[in-house]
């Protein structure tokens, strides 16, 4: 799945833990025990702004306080829940305050975007455009759901203006985004070192946020074969949150990609102790068919299938491509990959196609399906393997 980016300023951030801080010092003494994790402050911050929710429910603010922690909670756990809470909160927020509620509205733009509801999550992000139109950010975040719709066209009319702002943190993650599915893979990964940079100069330091940035900037060297890069990348940010699943999945998926085959069943494992991911349950099995062992490696692919078949949200694209990748399930991909096409016909969206037709032995309309994939310019390599292979099939 093309990762979910629910990004927020770090000075949002900052202000949220310290204002929740503030206010909880006034109910109970100081902690004098051990310093708690990042993830226990986050969970004693959701707690709190949820007893005062309770005891005054018609407030607007601590709603989308308290939606803002379950988004950045669902970041780091993957929990669906988190991110339905989130858009209860926002609801619950607009409808106590419906006039110029700008923050409700950005907050139910980013579930949506993280449940995969693009549709949705444009018209929010559109009324906040039209509440006001000069802001960058807002510009730069809708033009985000627009590169997912694979509305390229539009999303191009928003980002080329915003060339001169891209050098302020809530642009620059979309702006490299942009780059990178318009064919300037190079001037993403410097925009983003940029971003990463300003990051780590903050202080305090956004641990969270900062690992963010390492996680990017790894995943994007690991797709373009930079393995050196990905690995100090990676284990930079797993040496900010080691527990954290998707830097202990991309981490696995480097260490199969270089054959160190038990690092990647181990790193696999730990990631799937922490949430359970389709796609990270097929890396394992690979590595497990890699080394030998197929029984060990079918008993993966088995759990990938039940795992994928869960109540879990919606599309998918990781998932289905795993499931591609291995010739399980191929017809009712198909189908799914096609009805998702109707309302978003983004470069990966066809892709997906191009490969499900493949492995459907249609390598004709395969052709022209990944022909449509690569008429962006996109430089991602997983496009021309399949380009390759489809081309070869003829």
């Amino acid at each position: 799945m093309q990762g979910r980016r629910l990004l927020l300023p770090a000075t949002a951030l900052v202000a949220l833990a310290g204002g929740a801080a503030a206010l909880r010092a006034r109910e109970r003494p100081h902690d004098t025990v051990r310093r708690p994790s990042v993830a226990e402050v986050r969970d004693r911050d959701i707690a709190f702004y949820q007893r005062r929710i309770d005891a005054d429910p018609s407030g607007a603010i601590d709603l989308v306080r308290l939606g803002t922690l379950l988004l950045e909670r669902f970041r780091q756990q993957g929990e669906e829940a988190d991110l339905i809470s989130a858009e209860t909160a926002a609801r619950r927020s607009l409808t106590n305050r419906s006039v110029r509620n700008v923050a409700a509205l950005q907050l139910l733009q980013a579930a949506l975007f993280g449940q995969h509801r693009f549709r949705e999550a444009r018209g929010a992000a559109e009324q906040v455009v039209a509440l006001d139109p000069g802001q960058p950010a807002a510009r730069a975040s809708l033009g985000e759901v627009l590169l997912e719709l694979g509305d390229y066209a539009t999303a191009d009319e928003l980002f080329r203006p915003l060339t001169s702002q891209r050098y302020t943190l809530a642009v620059a993650p979309r702006y490299a985004r942009w780059l990178e599915l318009r064919g300037h893979a190079g001037a993403a990964r410097s925009l983003l070192e940029w971003a990463r940079r300003k990051v780590a100069r903050s202080d305090p330091l956004p641990i969270e946020q900062l690992a963010w940035f390492e996680l990017r900037l790894g995943e994007l060297a690991l797709r373009f074969g930079a393995y050196a890069e990905a690995r100090r990348r990676l284990d930079a940010g797993l040496a900010l949150l080691p527990d954290h699943w998707r830097l202990l999945a991309a981490r696995a998926r480097l260490a199969l990609a270089t054959g160190d085959y038990g690092t990647a069943v181990r790193l696999g494992d730990s990631s799937l102790t922490r949430h359970l991911d389709p796609a990270t349950l097929a890396e394992v099995g690979d590595a497990w068919r890699a080394r030998g062992d197929a029984a060990q490696a079918a008993e993966y692919y088995r759990a990938m299938e039940a795992a994928s078949r869960a109540p879990r949200g919606g599309f998918h694209r990781g998932w289905y491509l795993a499931l591609l990748d291995h010739d399980r399930r191929v017809p009712e991909i198909l189908a799914a990959v096609q009805r998702d096409l109707e309302t978003r016909r983004d470069v990966y969206g066809y892709d997906l196609l191009a490969w499900a037709l493949y492995k459907s032995g249609r390598p004709g309309e395969a052709k022209a399906a990944i022909a449509r994939a690569l008429a962006w310019g996109s430089e991602d390599p997983l496009l021309q393997t399949h380009a390759r292979a489809i081309e070869a099939a003829r």
